[in-house]
């Protein structure tokens, strides 16, 4: 609606009059309509409202219902880039070093109006997140803190100033280091033994796939956790799945390199029965002889069809068609890449090889790439668990080799042994003395940040 609609004045003869002070605001609304009239003109494509479709709708049949406010609705994550092309992400540096004045730049030009630079300089001041600080923040010595007691150094701060003294975050800090003199404080946390990875920058790392795109490219979290052991009746006693590591990964990144990426002590060793002579070892791994997994994502399975794998979502599938659940649908993990696929964050997917072996993994987050990380190697991990040690049984000094079952002279099964302990006590002579089955046991020597060929 025009302005001289809202104000019936009749500019003609503005100049003419007195004006009064109610016909003043009436010609300063005018021009300031004007105003905002020559700016919708001059306005670019990339900030018309254009609607990009994120979300889809979920169809399909259902293996399980999973609700909460931590799960989202289906994501076209495809979309992504499309949704915030008009934002100021795109491009990267030719050095790593010319980081901070290329995203200076990069946001001058958003921000446009051809300012100067003592007025860039003065509205970046204005904007700094550096005015949220108080001054008297606990610092940490690196960006990527490790759980444990508070740094000596760090402590006085609590006590700069009184202002923060009804906080209850600070009432309970000094309660815990006054009380907690042996540190017991951390044992009680849920991710005390994580570890956070930064991604590795590689200036003269040649990527074997196209230069990756900040702004266009995406980037996968995805959660694994650790195998359990689970039929419906009888189940471990861990309350909760336990968190194994986190991959980063491309969107453009096949579903095959997330498998081989997924570290598990299962695809080590081979369930072997080698006590008649221990020190003839397999030489191959499990995995090498059983390659054949699957992927559960948003109730599609994706298969692993690669050279000597079986499909063994054939009979869960047939399983579930006659009872009544619906045909699921299932493809090639070799050909979908994970920007391909409708994905709801935080819900709980699964990932099966070894026959029965079962990991839940759930997608966490997905982002554009950030123009710091286009020399960085992907897939990475960003979270590391610890690994904690299996030591034997019998000696509790080193850590485990073999895991024995069926045995006489063991109170337990199955028991772990350290490779002294079980030549000495279940060998006499090099002959067993006693039935029992032993099996290599390989879990001590997983490296989670280096997958097994």
């Amino acid at each position: 609606m025009a302005s001289s609609t809202i104000f019936p004045v009749d500019e003609s003869n503005l100049n003419d009059e007195p004006t009064t002070s109610s016909q003043n605001e009436c010609i300063d609304y005018v021009n300031k309509s004007k105003n905002i009239e020559n700016i919708n003109a001059i306005e670019p494509d990339t900030y018309k409202n254009k609607r990009v479709e994120l979300y889809t709708e979920d169809k399909g049949p259902k293996w399980y219902h999973v609700r909460g406010n931590i799960v989202t609705q289906p994501l076209i994550t495809k979309n992504l880039p499309e949704a915030f092309k008009f934002m100021p992400v795109h491009g990267k540096p030719k050095k790593g070093t010319e980081l901070e004045d290329f995203q200076k730049a990069k946001v001058r030009e958003f921000v446009g109006c051809d300012l100067g630079d003592e007025e860039f300089n003065k509205l970046a001041s204005y904007c700094s997140p550096m005015h949220l600080k108080t001054g008297t923040e606990l610092v940490m010595s690196t960006s990527y803190p490790k759980q444990g007691p508070l740094p000596n150094k760090n402590q006085e701060n609590l006590d700069l100033d009184g202002s923060g003294d009804n906080l209850c975050i600070v009432k309970k800090l000094k309660l815990r280091l006054d009380k907690d003199v042996s540190n017991h404080y951390t044992r009680k946390l849920k991710y005390r033994s994580v570890h956070l990875i930064p991604l590795s920058q590689d200036e003269d790392f040649k990527i074997s796939l196209s230069p990756l795109e900040p702004g266009k490219d995406l980037v996968f979290h995805i959660r694994v956790y650790r195998p359990f052991y689970c039929n419906g009746k009888h189940r471990n006693n861990t309350r909760h799945s336990v968190f194994s590591h986190d991959i980063l990964m491309l969107g453009r990144q096949k579903l095959t390199v997330l498998r081989d990426r997924i570290v598990c002590a299962n695809d080590m060793g081979m369930r072997i029965d080698v006590s008649e002579n221990p020190d003839e070892l397999p030489s191959t791994s499990a995995k090498e002889v059983f390659p054949s997994g699957f992927l559960f994502i948003n109730n599609v399975f994706y298969v692993d069809t690669r050279e000597g794998c079986v499909d063994h979502s054939k009979p869960i599938r047939e399983w579930a068609a006659k009872r009544g659940l619906g045909n699921f649908p299932h493809k090639d993990m070799a050909q979908v890449s994970l920007d391909e696929i409708v994905i709801r964050l935080g819900h709980p997917e699964v990932y099966v090889h070894q026959g029965r072996c079962e990991h839940l993994l759930t997608v966490s987050g997905v982002r554009l790439l950030r123009a710091g990380e286009a020399r960085a190697r992907f897939p990475a991990h960003g979270a590391l668990s610890q690994n904690h040690t299996v030591y034997c049984a019998t000696c509790a000094e080193f850590g485990a080799r073999w895991i024995v079952t069926g045995c006489a002279r063991v109170p337990f099964d199955p028991a772990f042994f350290c490779d002294t302990c079980l030549r000495l006590y279940l060998y006499r002579g090099g002959r067993k003395v006693c039935p029992f089955r032993a099996y290599s046991y390989r879990g001590n020597e997983l490296n989670l940040l280096k997958p097994p060929a």
